[in-house]
Order: structure tokens, then C-alpha cells, then sequence
């Protein structure tokens, strides 16, 4: 009984050695048939690696440059606006500054950081404030380019004339403003404005404005109205004698005297070559021989400083006490002046 049964375990045992060195054997077998194909799914995977790695590695190249070129020209855009002749100003809703570059801090006189959070409007003068506060509420209201002209006051309290065109941005939270220096054109405008309404030998006003005063005087009705007639006497000697250069010295006196003698409201004019003419708004015929003795005493005094080239005036005067066209008192106050200019020859 003991012998068979250390048999039968004997048996058992060689025959699980049987069993497994036939599992190893087979094992073996399907290793070696799948080492080829497992070395070619890994030379396939490493190559697809090497050219993922230089795909990433041409787009990390592509990146850098597409960032480089945004930096140089995000560089640009800063030089741009930061040293543009213009000045750049972001505001906000309620007008207070976000952004603004250099020649808009310049604009103002004020360091740019200490303008961020100020109201635009503060450098606004009172004579524009009006017009500025219209144009822009309408840039908010239109949502399209908008533009109007405004005197700033600067630091030291300069005064400048400013153009300035804004939009607002997507958003409609704020607005874009460019704002340009025109003061040499609203000085070259008032130059021009001045050639055309004063003479330019004396700085009088000249025969048209004259003419048009009258006119708006008349419509006006500012009655009584008072015109004086005057011319100088012995110019035309004086020119042919002494040159027209002293003439022109003498016409200048002539418009400094008249010019003190008169009132500020007066219009005193040069209407021709030697003729002056001065309308006096509100002023009747006693008032107005006041004004002209107030004339010869400061030709008196002229004279006096300049003896050798003395002023003599003849000078007429005619009032329209109610109303009556102004141009028919003009023709009488020259018709007055004439009449002494005779006795002041005959004399």
C-alpha cells in the first residue's frame, strides 16, 4: 500500500515537469515569433516620435517668431503713439482720461501720469465749454466720428485753439480722441479776418467795415447817431515836400489822436487816403462837439511832441437825432467838413 502510493506521487510529479516544460517550450516558440513584430511596431513608434518632436519643435519656431514679430510691432504701435505729432486721448464716459500719449500731455503742459483720471473738460475754456460738452455727448449718442474746434487753456493758463475728432470704441464705454494743435491757422484766420476789416497803413478800421457798421447801426436803430467827417490838411504838400514816408508817419499820428480821443463804442475809420471817418452810436449833436474838442486838444498835445511836422484836421459833423439812413448824415457830415476846410484855407 505505501509503495504504490509513493508511486502514483512519483508519477504525478514527472508528469507536472512534463506538462511544464511543454508550457515553457510553447511559450517560448510564441515569444520568438512576435519579437519581429514587436520590434517593428517600436521602430515605427519611436519614428513617429522623432517626427512629432520636429513637428513641435518648427512650431515652437513659429511661435517665437510670430511672438517677436508681435513684440516689434507692438514696439511700433508705442513709438507711434507715444511720439505722434497728434495727441491720443482715451475718456471715458464721464470725460475722465484713461490713456493719453506724450504729445497730448505736451498739448496740456501736464506730465502724462497726472492726467490719467482727470476730466478732459477741465482744460476746456469757458468760451468753449458750451460747444465741447454738445460734441460730446453727440459722439456717444451718434456712435460716429465726430469733430469739432475749442480754445484749452494749458498749464501757466496759454491759451491754444485745439481741433478734435473722436469716435467711440465697440464697447460704447469709451471714446477715442484726437486732438490737434490749430492755433497758427486760427491765428492766420484772424490775421486775415483783421486785413479784411482794418486799414493797414494805421490799423483803423477800414472803409468797408465802416460802411457795414453803419448799416447794423441803422437796423439797430441806435439813435441819436453822430458821424464826424475829417480829413488832414496839407498832406498832399507834405508828401510831395518831405516823401511819402513822412506822409504815412503823419496819417499814423492822425489815427493815434483820434483813437485817444474817442471812445472805446466809437468806430473810427480810414475810408481813404487822407479821410477818416468816426461813428458815434448814441450820441447826440451837443455830446458829439464835446468828443471833437476833446480832438483838438489832443492834436494840441501830438503836436507839441512833433512840432516839425504839426497835424491840422478839418472835420465836419452831422447827428441823425431819430431814425433816417445813415449814409445821407455820412454825406452831410462830409459836406460840414469841407465847408471849414474852405475857411480853413481861406485862413
Amino acid at each position: 500500500m505505501k509503495t504504490s502510493s509513493l508511486a502514483k506521487i512519483d508519477l504525478s510529479t514527472r508528469s507536472w515537469q512534463y506538462l511544464r516544460r511543454q508550457t515553457e517550450a510553447k511559450q517560448g516558440k510564441q515569444k520568438s515569433a512576435s519579437t519581429p513584430l514587436v520590434e517593428a511596431y517600436t521602430l515605427r513608434l519611436i519614428k513617429e516620435l522623432q517626427i512629432r518632436q520636429i513637428e513641435l519643435e518648427m512650431q515652437n519656431e513659429e511661435l517665437v517668431q510670430a511672438r517677436a514679430a508681435t513684440e516689434a510691432a507692438l514696439h511700433q504701435y508705442t513709438e507711434l503713439y507715444d511720439f505722434a505729432p497728434a495727441g491720443y486721448f482715451t475718456l471715458a464716459y464721464d470725460g475722465t482720461i484713461s490713456m493719453v500719449n506724450l504729445a497730448g500731455a505736451s498739448l496740456l503742459g501736464v506730465e502724462r501720469g497726472k492726467l490719467i483720471q482727470r476730466r478732459f473738460d477741465v482744460f476746456v475754456a469757458d468760451q468753449s465749454r458750451a460747444t465741447f460738452t454738445a460734441f460730446f455727448k453727440k459722439t456717444f449718442m451718434s456712435k460716429s466720428r465726430e469733430t469739432c474746434e475749442v480754445a484749452l487753456v494749458k498749464k501757466g493758463n496759454r491759451l491754444l485753439w485745439a481741433q478734435i475728432e473722436a469716435t467711440t470704441d465697440d464697447s460704447l464705454d469709451t471714446c477715442r480722441a484726437v486732438v490737434v494743435d490749430v492755433s497758427w491757422r486760427k491765428q492766420a484766420e484772424q490775421a486775415l479776418k483783421h486785413l479784411s476789416t482794418h486799414d493797414a497803413l494805421t490799423g483803423l478800421y477800414n472803409r468797408s467795415f465802416f460802411v457795414a457798421e453803419m448799416e447794423r447801426f441803422e437796423r439797430g436803430r441806435q439813435f441819436p447817431v453822430s458821424i464826424v467827417m475829417t480829413d488832414v490838411d496839407g498832406l498832399k504838400k507834405t508828401n510831395d515836400q518831405e516823401g511819402h514816408a513822412v506822409g504815412d508817419a503823419v496819417l499814423k499820428r492822425v489815427a493815434e489822436v483820434l483813437t485817444t480821443a474817442f471812445r472805446t463804442e466809437d468806430v473810427v475809420a480810414r475810408i481813404g487816403g487822407d479821410e477818416f471817418a468816426i461813428l458815434l452810436p448814441s450820441t447826440d449833436a451837443a455830446a458829439a462837439k464835446v468828443l471833437l474838442e476833446r480832438v483838438h486838444q489832443v492834436i494840441q498835445d501830438n503836436n507839441t511832441a512833433y512840432p516839425e511836422t504839426p497835424i491840422r484836421l478839418s472835420m465836419g459833423i452831422s447827428t441823425a437825432e431819430n431814425p433816417m439812413p445813415l449814409p445821407v448824415v455820412l454825406k452831410n457830415a462830409d459836406a460840414n467838413m469841407y465847408r471849414e476846410k474852405r475857411g480853413n484855407d481861406d485862413s
